[in-house]
Parts: C-alpha cells; sequence; structure tokens
C-alpha cells in the first residue's frame, strides 16, 4: 500500500511544492444521467456588462437505510459535492471576453473534469469615467464517505487509510477563490474540477489556475488594479470501521497584490484518493 498526495503552488517563477495526505472516493452515476452543458462566449464591446454563471453537482452513492434517511451515510456509501461560480461586470470602457466552458454530470477518468472553464478577459477603462473591470470566481468540491469494506479490485491513485479489510470513513473540502479589479490588463483562468468517477481508480481532483499581464496592445508594460486569491483544503480520515479519526489535515493560502501589476500567477492543484497492492 501506497499513501500519497501532491499539491503544487506557482507564484510568479516560485514554485512551491508539498505532499498532502487526503482519502476520498468518489460516487458513480448511472449511465443514463450523463448531462451535458457545452458553452462558449465571444464579445468585444466598449460600454457596459454583467455576466453570471453559477454551477452545482451533487452526486450521491447511498444504500437505502433507515440512517440515510436520516441524513447519515451508511457503510460503503459516498457523496460530492461541486459548486462553480463566476460573476463579471464593467462599468464602461473596452472589453473583450472569451469563455470556454464544459459543465458534464457524467463519470470521469483520471484526465476528465465535471466543471472545465478557461477565460481571458481583456479590459481597457474609459478614462473620462475611471470605469472598471471587476469579476470574483469560486470553485467548491466536498466530498464525504463512510468506512467501506476493502475490495482487492480496488488500485485507486493517491490516499487512504487502509488497515486490515476497511477503508476508513472521510470528510473533505477543497476550496479555490479570486476576486481581480483592473482599470487595465489581461486576465486568464482555469477553473476545473472532478466529483465523480468511473470507478474507485478515478481520484477526486481541483485545479485553479490565475494569471494577470500587462494589455500589450496598449504599449503600458503593466495591469494595473488589485487581486485576491484563497485556497483552503480540509480533510478528516477515519480509522477503519470504527467513528474515531485517524488523521485530520489543513492547508490554506492567500494572496493579496494592488498597484502595477507586471506579472501575477497562482496555480492550485489537489487529487486524493486510494491505492492498494504497491510496494
Amino acid at each position: 500500500m501506497i499513501k500519497y498526495g501532491t499539491l503544487s503552488f506557482v507564484l510568479i517563477l516560485l514554485i512551491l511544492a508539498g505532499s498532502l495526505v487526503a482519502a476520498d472516493r468518489l460516487p458513480n452515476v448511472s449511465k443514463t444521467t450523463n448531462m451535458q452543458v457545452p458553452a462558449t462566449t465571444n464579445l468585444q464591446l466598449v460600454g457596459m456588462m454583467d455576466s453570471q454563471t453559477q454551477v452545482q453537482i451533487n452526486t450521491r452513492n447511498f444504500n437505502g437505510t433507515d440512517a440515510e434517511s436520516q441524513g447519515f451515510l451508511s457503510p460503503g456509501a459516498v457523496e460530492s459535492d461541486l459548486i462553480y461560480k463566476n460573476d463579471m461586470m464593467t462599468n464602461g470602457g473596452y472589453l473583450a471576453l472569451a469563455k470556454d466552458q464544459t459543465f458534464d454530470e457524467g463519470n470521469q477518468n483520471k484526465r476528465g473534469y465535471n466543471v472545465d472553464s478557461a477565460i481571458v478577459s481583456t479590459y481597457a477603462t474609459d478614462p473620462d469615467k475611471g470605469s472598471r473591470m471587476s469579476t470574483s470566481e469560486q470553485l467548491t468540491l466536498t466530498t464525504s464517505g463512510n468506512w467501506t469494506p476493502f475490495n482487492q479490485s480496488i488500485h485507486n491513485a493517491l490516499v487512504s487509510s487502509i488497515v486490515n479489510r476497511y477503508i476508513g470513513g472521510f470528510n473533505s473540502n477543497y476550496d479555490a477563490r479570486s476576486d481581480v479589479s483592473l482599470t487595465t490588463g489581461q486576465l486568464a483562468t482555469i477553473a476545473q474540477g472532478r466529483s465523480t468517477g468511473y470507478d474507485n481508480t478515478v481520484p477526486a481532483g481541483m485545479r485553479y489556475t490565475l494569471g494577470i499581464h500587462p494589455d500589450m496592445s496598449t504599449g503600458l508594460p503593466y495591469a494595473q488594479g488589485s487581486a485576491s486569491t484563497n485556497f483552503v483544503i480540509t480533510n478528516e480520515e477515519g480509522y477503519e470501521n470504527t467513528t474515531n479519526l485517524s488523521s485530520t489535515k489543513t492547508f490554506a493560502d492567500s494572496t493579496k497584490v494592488s498597484g502595477l501589476i507586471f506579472k501575477f500567477g497562482k496555480d492550485f492543484n489537489v487529487e486524493s484518493g486510494v491505492e492498494v497492492g504497491a510496494s
């Protein structure tokens, strides 16, 4: 059995990496329920713009017990909740916007995502109005499950506490958020979250990337405005088939910048699952 995890941050050219242990088993959905919503947006305008996007994908594998009818997970049961939100507005000025987003409730493989969003926006203020572009984005993944008997067919990449014949219960929360306000510059974000899997070999996953750069067409070597990012991870693991905790883990990172921004970037990646049988 191998127990491990990965977590990485990129801030401009500085890479911070550390190992993180977590314990997630993803639910899977029926082949008859597989809604896919691709959405693209392309626009260029001088004036005002206001847009909102909100998606929530909740998936449960329950056993239909009395305990579950009272809000408790029975042994072997798992649940995930994936939330994505994006709000953007301008009060004047020039905006070029490109969105490429796919929302898919179906089962995913190790490289697939239920939420997959890429947004690039370029903005220039109206100097007579002092206008600005303001945007916020959130990606939150919550997973939980009760203990389950160890199944020899499980060979899952990443993390869990497997003792004797049981995989312990778990509660995990992954949260990424950003707030940006620009009078000039270019903003690019990628938000990806995986909350369902074809089987136990597929780990829970989240990636959030943000980059702010100058708008080279203006001739200015900087973007101007303010930005903040916040990343939080919490995880609890149970011991065998009991309600006792075997481990708890937390991670938090926040950054704020303001002024003339020559370059600013953050890259947040986390995966969590189970691996059995390796030495």
